[in-house]
Order: structure tokens, then sequence, then C-alpha cells
């Protein structure tokens, strides 16, 4: 699903006025861009006034919602403290409202951050058209760094949301009773940030900090007494640090009588040391999950598990809950007008990850017709690759390579070329995470590959961002929100393994 269509699956409708102008400001972009001499300049002049204009209607809605809820509040202060045995205590405050006045709050800031994609997406789409993409002239880094500023991504949020929380303690003495606390580590802000948007609850504070000899020091701000918590930590590199992170903030959780634990995990780390297939070695991924329930975590919810079998490591009182992010995948690459496309697995573990790729193409409403190959490899040493055999043909056609994760991306630019030697006309690159260690932007960009694509799992290195333009990032942000809301309300979650829903969870 596109920008536009996300945007208007996701407003308030109430609120509908007060939300940026999306298709409006991009039809001007694609008319700007077809014009020529005075008549450019015209049109410029008017689309960066019409700019002006909306982020002046977000700043004005935004100050005008602020202002509602401060005054709401001020009238609850006043409010003498309820019962939790009763909803109306005499004179007292309905507990209902208190819910919708928080779920308000929660809307506000799914406002602030989908106005924030909104801007940035524009700016991003002036530069494309204009052809000012990665040249000193590209006007979206200078207009993001003025975003920051606006009112609109003022602090004035949090503020409000704290003195709700206070009021909210001074009246009521129900206050934790089935409610949500999402909860963030350092790995990986941008995605928690989004997750909390779309659900509509706000990030519950936690103080993550470190000792001057590297010890984590872990902190929650915010009370969780009877609440459902949710804790959004990837295991990423610096892979030790994150994993104690994670281990931390549950422990603090429990310790502080949350009702519930769910450790939201998009990348599992230590995922790759998954049996013993050598003597004397650990099963470094059993281990992790056996910390992470000495802990006290209750259910896991992943993306794309190196191998299926890591849900097993956890025992029956924990569910795993394994999401997949192929149908994202599936609808971003059948928008590529693919010419006979061709899914290739790097290595022949990986055949089965590349046959449920291409089944999802079958699912789609026109399927084009794909097929299957497999690149063998023969090691000279570990980590040195002798020769590659390629099973299944691919001349003349576009090649998408699939795997789990790219690490070094030695593998993956060592198939991307010998596809090119075997007559594939394009070559692409799915993996839901991307590491990027080392040499592994170096190596996409010298290599043949058109685009990689990867899911957000994993934040991307503005290092590797400035070696290579050819690393395109999907989110996996809708996909990992469904899951919440249907853990936390009690619905299935299978749905979200259909691929069919792949066009509804591209955002």
């Amino acid at each position: 699903m596109k920008f536009g269509a996300d945007l208007k699956n996701s407003i308030v409708p109430e609120w509908q006025h007060g939300y940026i102008a999306y298709d409006e400001l991009k039809r001007l972009i694609k008319e700007l861009s077809s014009l020529e001499g005075g008549a450019k300049e015209s049109a410029e002049e008017d689309f960066f006034m019409m700019l002006e204009d909306e982020l002046e209607k977000v700043n004005r809605f935004y100050l005008e919602k602020i202002q509602e809820f401060d005054g709401e509040l001020k009238v609850l202060e006043g409010r003498p403290r309820s019962d939790s045995n009763s909803a109306l205590a005499a004179g007292g405050v309905p507990s209902d409202r208190m819910v919708a006045l928080h779920a308000q709050i929660g809307q506000l800031q799914a406002f602030v951050w989908l106005n924030t994609q909104g801007f940035e997406k524009i700016m991003k789409k002036y530069d494309k058209f204009m052809g000012l993409r990665h040249t000193p002239g590209a006007k979206s880094p200078d207009f993001e760094a003025r975003l920051r500023g606006e009112v609109f991504k003022s602090e004035r949020l949090d503020a409000c949301l704290e003195k709700f929380k206070a009021t909210r303690s001074q009246l009521s003495s129900d206050v934790g009773a089935l409610e949500m606390k999402l909860i963030s580590g350092s790995a990986n802000k941008p995605l928690a940030e989004e997750i909390s948007a779309r659900l509509g609850v706000p990030l519950s504070p936690a103080k993550v900090r470190r000792f001057n000899d590297g010890e984590v020091n872990i902190q929650l701000c915010d009370s969780v007494r009877g609440c459902d918590v949710y804790i959004v930590q990837p295991t990423c590199p610096p892979v030790n640090d994150h994993l104690v992170e994670l281990l931390l903030l549950i422990s603090a959780a429990r310790r502080a009588s949350a009702a519930s634990v769910t450790a939201v995990v998009p990348y599992y780390g230590y995922a790759r040391q998954d049996r013993k297939d050598r003597s004397r070695v650990p099963i470094s991924a059993a281990d992790v999950a056996r910390m992470m329930e000495a802990m006290g975590v209750d259910r896991v919810v992943c993306v794309d598990l190196h191998c299926a079998q890591i849900q097993g490591f956890f025992g029956p009182r924990t569910p795993v809950d394994n999401l997949f992010a192929a149908p994202i995948a599936v609808t971003y690459f059948n928008m590529k007008d693919l010419v006979k496309p061709v899914i290739v697995s790097p290595d022949a573990g990986g055949v089965a990850r590349a046959k449920l790729f291409m089944e999802g193409f079958s699912r789609l409403p026109d399927p084009p017709e794909v097929s299957l190959a497999v690149i063998l490899k023969q090691r000279v040493e570990a980590g040195v690759v002798g020769t590659m055999h390629l099973v299944g043909s691919v001349e003349g056609c576009d090649c998408i390579i699939v795997d789990d994760m790219i690490d070094t991306a030695g593998t993956l630019t060592a198939a991307a070329n010998e596809l090119r030697n075997f007559g594939a006309k394009r070559v692409f690159a799915f993996a839901t995470h991307g590491l990027f260690s080392g040499p592994a932007a170096d190596r996409i960009e010298a290599c043949v590959l058109e685009e990689c694509v990867v899911a957000n799992t994993v934040p991307l290195n503005p290092a590797v961002k400035e070696k290579t333009r050819k690393i395109r990032q999907v989110s996996v942000g809708k996909l990992v929100e469904s899951a919440i809301r249907g853990i936390h309300c009690g619905t299935s979650v299978s749905a979200l393994f259909n691929a069919d829903l792949g066009a509804d969870l591209l955002a």
C-alpha cells in the first residue's frame, strides 16, 4: 500500500481537515516536473506556498487539540477521587471517559507521526522529480531538520501525557487494569515509534543508560502494575548490549508487577547458532530463549526467524509468533514490472524460503508466471566459495535473490554476479534483516544488483546509506502492530501469515 492510501486508512475521520493534503501536494510535484521556464518557476512558487500553508494548518490543529486536552484535564483535576468498584462515584469521573481521553492522546501521537512521514515523503518526491536526489542541492535533508523544530513536533504532547497520568492516578485507584504499555529499548527507536503511532498508544518512557564501565542501567519511568507490557527491542548489532537491555527491560517490567510481558524482537540475535554442528559448541539460539524465559517473558513476537525450530527452544508456556515479511516484499516487487521473474535461493538451505516467496506471487490478483532457481556452492574452506552451479534457467529473466539476512553480503553479491554471467537481465535481492557488516555496502555498490530490499527490523546505518544507493527499506511496522493488536485483544494472529494481506501491510 502506498503512503497516500495508508494515510487515508489511518486518519481519524473527525480530524480529517487537520492532516497534510498529501495527494494534492503530490499532484503539484508531478505537474511541476513537466513544466519549463517561467511556468515552472511560477508552479514551484505555488508548491512551496502550499507546503507552508499545510505546515501552518497542521501546527494550528495540533495546538487546538493540545489546548482541548489541557482544558479537559483541568476540569478532571477538580473532581473527587472515584472508587474502582464503581464506574461513577458520587461526583467522580467515569472510567470510560479516562479511557477515551487516553485514546485521543494516542491518536494525536499517530497524527504527529503520519504528518511527519507525509511531509518527509513529499520533499523526497520533490527532490526525485526535480533530479536533486543525492545531490548537494537536495532540499529534503534541510527540510527534515526544519521539521524537528515545528510546533507539532514539540514536547507539548509528552507533557500532556504526563499530566494525564498524574491526573488519572489522583482520580482512580484502578489505574493499570488491562492497559497496554509499549516500551522501547535503544535498538530501533524509529520502528517502535511507528508501531506506537499505528496502535495509537504512546510509548512509555524508559531510561536506558550506561555506567562508565559499560554496564546497562534500566529504569521504567511509568507504572506498569497490572498492565500488559510490550517491549520492542531487536537484538541487532551491538548484539550483546541490546540483548542485555532486552533481558533487563523484561526483568524490570516483571519486578514492577506487570500483568504480562511480551517481547517484540523483530530481529532475533544468535539465531544462526541453532544446532550443535561441531564438537564442544553451544546452541546459542536456545540459550538466549532460556535467558528470556528466566527473566519472566510471557510471549515473544519475532519476524522471520533464521529457522522455524527456534520457536521450539521456548517452553509451551511461552508462545512464539514468527511473522513473515515476505508478503510485503512480494507486493513491493510486483510493482516493478518484472520480466519472466525467477526467485533464486543463494544456497541449498534456503530453497524452502525461496519457494514460499515464489508461491506468494501466485496469490496476487493478476499473478505473473514465476519460476524457481537454486545456486549450489562448493566451498574450498570456511568462508571461501570455490565454484557455483545454477539449477534452473535465468536467461533473459529478472531475478530476485531471497534470503533471511544480509551480513557481509559476500554470498549475495557473488550470487548476483554469477546470475548475470548466466544471462539474467536484472538482479534484485530481498532479505528481511539487513545487518550490512564490514564491507557489505561496498560490495553491494560494486556488484550488478539493481536494488537490495530489506525490512526495517534492523536500523540502517547512516554510513551504509552514504556508501550505496541501492539499498531500500520496507517497513514491518504495520505487520508488528497488527500482531500486537491481535494479541492484546485476544483475536487471531494467524491471518497475518496470509500472503493475500501483503498489499495492506506494505506501508
